[in-house]
């Protein structure tokens, strides 16, 4: 039986992670920032694990932390960088999301009450002229760091575990 790579245990839990994004947004028709948007970071927790511990079963006791780490990185990095795609285009194909999140902004300026119309009305052009690249922005650095902090701490407890 042929052993399935960690870029490939990345693409497949991607893939996961996508399809259940696809079906809160459009089916059950949720934000995209909702609350079932933990079950897509679980989604992502696991595919790390994943991979871990099937690298884990084929590791000996001289096993390094960094090379677990490699085989988490190599999961986790492709996550990031297929669901930051993935990101740009539901943004890009729904932009209701981005002018209900302006809206949201515009609204939460109006109740501070020191700014004028003209004031909130240049901010939301500035707000819409960076959206997407900013929401990008984040959106990868939430990954790179959910990623790297689950392979971290993973790779050193299944590193320990291996040499007991």
């Amino acid at each position: 039986m042929k052993k399935i790579t960690a870029g490939r245990k990345g693409l497949i839990t991607v893939i996961v992670m996508i399809i259940l994004s696809l079906v809160f947004f459009y089916v059950l028709k949720q934000p995209i920032d909702s609350s079932y948007q933990n079950i897509i970071y679980c989604v992502y927790a696991i595919g790390i694990l994943w991979s871990l511990i099937d690298y884990g079963r084929t590791a000996t006791s001289a096993t390094k932390f960094n090379e677990y780490f490699s085989e988490g990185f190599k999961t986790f990095i492709m996550v990031t960088f297929l669901m930051v795609i993935y990101t740009l285009i539901i943004y890009l194909c729904n932009p209701q999301i981005k002018e209900a999140k302006l809206a949201l902004n515009n609204q939460m300026v109006l109740q501070q009450g020191d700014h004028t119309p003209m004031e909130i009305a240049e901010n939301a052009a500035q707000l819409r002229s960076i959206f997407i690249p900013m929401t990008l922005a984040v959106y990868t650095f939430v990954y790179l760091v959910m990623g790297a902090l689950i392979t971290t701490i993973s790779s050193a407890v299944i590193g320990q575990m291996k040499k007991m």
